[in-house]
């Protein structure tokens, strides 16, 4: 079975493929703005499904709990 030998490149054209190599690795600007759109509008959309069909906590509220219950313990009992 006759293996197939690719030649060494010269010195020059080793960095003229490193380089075209790491230039088609990195994302266009436009591409990872499109990405990165699509993925908010498809995380938007399913939110809102969510929050539609399920009962979701209404984490600002929660929260605003949560303090009120941290600020009763801080303050000492008025006499």
């Amino acid at each position: 079975m006759d293996t197939l030998r690719v030649p060494p490149l010269a010195p020059g054209r080793q960095a003229v493929t490193r380089a075209r190599d790491a230039a088609t690795l990195r994302a266009h600007p436009a591409d990872i703005t499109l990405q990165f759109l699509l993925g908010f509008a498809f995380g938007n959309m399913v939110g809102m499904c969510l929050a539609q069909n399920y009962d979701i906590p209404n984490l600002a509220k929660k929260l605003e709990d949560f303090k009120k219950d941290l600020d009763a313990k801080k303050k000492p009992p008025s006499s």
